[in-house]
């Protein structure tokens, strides 16, 4: 029977979890979890929520107070007001075997990487999240298939309902 890994020790700074041991800045990488630093891997907080419900990951806050999967979500949804359905979506994402990054330099939510080639430099998509209870304007959403068409990639949009399922539509320019 194989031995189960252990989990992989992780620190909370301000708005990031990072990892300094080397086995697990290699594990992660590896998976390509997180923003690789020369001595520290950075993860987001939709990511470490994501590895802590998987238990890869331990997490200790600056008192070294180990932090449940609960008490690491209440402090990100502090800083990021669309947490619950940005984590909905990338958890999502994530199990259906996708790679997923984040999309801030576009402006989206994530970049998300196609299954079938994990090496891939460049993203295919940028994915928006957006929550089935509260209104979006059109003319935002048009905004959003803008810069995907100008950077070549596709926009998808992620619609998160009441109960937590995710539901994507794939949005861009029609030429008839």
């Amino acid at each position: 029977m194989a031995k189960p890994k252990k989990t992989i020790p992780a620190k909370l700074s301000d708005e990031r979890i990072v990892i300094y041991d080397k086995d697990g800045i290699s594990r992660l990488n590896e998976k390509r979890y997180g923003e690789l630093h020369e001595n520290f891997l950075s993860l987001s907080f939709v990511e470490g929520l994501y590895l802590v419900s998987k238990n890869w990951i331990s997490l200790r806050d600056k008192n070294k107070k180990l932090l449940s999967f609960e008490e690491l979500f209440d402090v990100a949804q502090n800083i990021d007001r669309k947490l619950c359905i940005r984590y909905l979506a990338y958890k999502d994402l994530r199990n259906r075997g996708y790679t997923v990054r984040t999309g801030l330099k576009y402006g989206s939510d994530f970049r998300l990487y196609e299954r079938s080639n994990i090496d891939e430099i460049h993203s295919r998509y940028l994915v928006k999240v957006f929550s089935e209870e509260i209104p979006c304007e059109i003319s935002e959403i048009t905004g959003f298939v803008r810069v995907a068409h100008s950077v070549r990639k596709e926009l998808i949009i992620a619609i998160v309902d009441a109960d937590g399922s995710v539901v994507y539509y794939n949005m861009g320019y029609l030429k008839l």
